[in-house]
């Protein structure tokens, strides 16, 4: 797959939308082949500048004049928005949605029948081009319209094929997990600088020996077991810790249910 031959609409100007459209740009995607919009004009119109790109309303025929439609909205903004553009979308496009909470079920009963649509759990790493997006197909994705959504992923970093049903779990293991893991590197940083180091050598370090376990841990064909026995000193409550990450993982799943349960609460009667 050529992603430079292919044409996209970014629409959603804020953090997701930044990411991706830096991540596609960096990756050789024409400025010509990409176009923004977002409730927003004035945020659209400056994130447009600072990429060359163009910018376009909902309302305009641009909007759906690509082969992909990439959403990057808030999660409440999604149904208004595709009721906005499902009218102008035709099968052999693809949507794809990194609104977080947005079921792959309710973003397909708002196109029209045979439109492909994939639903992606953002992460941000991807920024940097080490991402983790977990991505959920729906029934009309085509092996074409696959690839052009696995492509696109590439831009961001890694991705995993996940049920949709298992998508909320990812806001604490993939989406939300960042938040999670930063606090222990804060830590270590604040370390480093009490023993004399500056401030950007502590972090380094801190941040490199993460990169280098997640490493061990991916390349390693090691346990966890074995990886802890490759350094004998046990600095902290490990069971403890662990059971910190499960419980925040879980909590993360709890609340996107809740936040899903009030977006769209279940019909009574």
């Amino acid at each position: 797959m050529n992603l430079n031959e292919k044409y996209l609409t970014m629409i959603g100007a804020g953090n997701i939308g930044r990411i991706l459209l830096e991540r596609l740009r960096a990756a050789g995607i024409p400025a010509d082949h990409l176009v923004i919009c977002d409730s927003d004009p004035e945020r659209a119109r400056a994130m447009a500048e600072k990429h060359a790109v163009r910018t376009v309303s909902l309302n305009d025929e641009a909007a759906c004049a690509a082969d992909a439609i990439l959403i990057a909205t808030s999660p409440k903004a999604v149904s208004e928005m595709l009721g906005a553009l499902s009218a102008r979308i035709h099968p052999g496009q693809v949507v794809i949605s990194f609104a977080a909470a947005v079921p792959l079920s309710r973003i397909e009963a708002l196109l029209p029948p045979g439109v492909a649509a994939a639903r992606v759990m953002p992460n941000a790493p991807s920024l940097v081009g080490q991402g983790m997006g977990p991505v959920a197909y729906g029934s009309a994705v085509s092996p074409e319209a696959r690839k052009l959504v696995e492509a696109i992923l590439t831009t961001l970093g890694e991705t995993v094929v996940v049920q949709d049903d298992q998508m909320n779990w990812c806001v604490g293991l993939t989406g939300a997990a960042m938040r999670s893991l930063l606090p222990a590197l804060e830590g270590m940083t604040r370390a480093g600088v009490e023993a004399g180091f500056t401030e950007p050598d502590s972090c380094r370090m801190a941040a490199q020996v993460m990169l280098g376990t997640a490493a061990l841990a991916l390349k390693a064909d090691l346990t966890f077991e074995q990886i802890k026995a490759l350094t004998p000193m046990e600095t902290l409550d490990e069971a403890a810790l662990a059971q910190l990450f499960y419980d925040a993982a879980r909590a993360a799943q709890e609340k996107t249910v809740s936040a899903q349960r009030k977006l769209w609460p279940e019909p009574t009667g």
